[in-house]
């Protein structure tokens, strides 16, 4: 197996799947016979295949069984997941080899002059109790549970978006505060990745936006169908 096809696969199929997930999500209230639920279907089918094919891999990988072929001299070697360059493989004859660049796209040997030096430190990841940002951002998620809890009613929603907000506010304060932006994908620094840095900062911002909007669109959403629906009427009996 190519190691270049795996490498653009880890880079591609995780993105994918985020994608085919929200959208089943959102078309997942089309009519049964529309083009939209069929679309649904494809991106559940989709998904489905990417998660087996991530799942085959890792348990491969784990087991130090996974061999792919050099992307430099063809020859097999063992391949690995790393935190944060993602897929690399040591070829017996070209070394380290792994993805290296601004984006970590660009598959680069070891010894490439091309390659970047070590990374900087990274910060040990802190809650940031002591920023006036992230109570802030953490009170208006409060808001907008309460908003919602008061238009509906309380649910899952109005114990779910907090939380969430509260993990992710610190994570965005430590990033921007630090310039160093570390999650399951690897830390990226502003100054040496801004490309990385700044994309995973947007996708970060958004998910912290969702989880503020949820609470009081899922209210609106539930009051509107609520009063759209006609009330019963009970035919009298003479």
């Amino acid at each position: 197996m190519s190691y270049r096809f795996w490498f653009y696969f880890c880079k591609t199929a995780p993105p994918t799947m985020i994608l085919g997930w929200i959208g089943v999500f959102m078309l997942a209230d089309e009519p049964g016979d529309g083009v939209m639920a069929h679309l649904a279907t494809i991106w559940l089918g989709v998904f489905v295949v990417l998660a087996v094919t991530c799942l085959w891999m890792g348990i491969r990988i784990q087991r130090r069984r996974l061999r792919l072929r050099c992307p430099f001299c063809a020859r097999p070697g063992l391949a690995d997941l790393e935190r944060a360059e993602g897929l690399t493989m040591d070829c017996p004859a070209c070394g380290d080899i792994r993805g290296q660049g601004a984006l970590g796209w660009t598959i680069r040997r070891e010894g490439d002059p091309a390659s970047y030096g070590p990374p900087p430190s990274v910060p040990e990841r802190k809650m940031q109790f002591r920023s006036p940002w992230f109570w802030l951002l953490f009170g208006l998620s409060v808001v907008s549970a309460v908003c919602g809890a008061v238009i509906h009613e309380f649910g899952f929603m109005t114990v779910f978006a907090p939380l969430w907000s509260f993990l992710v506010a610190s994570h965005l304060v430590q990033t921007v505060q630090t310039g160093c932006l570390n999650d399951n994908t690897g830390p990226a620094f502003r100054d040496r990745q801004p490309v990385r840095f700044w994309r995973g900062t947007v996708i970060w911002c958004l998910g912290y936006c969702l989880a503020v909007y949820i609470p009081i669109g899922y209210a609106l959403q539930e009051r509107d169908e609520a009063k759209a629906k006609p009330a019963p009427t009970s035919s009298a009996k003479h």
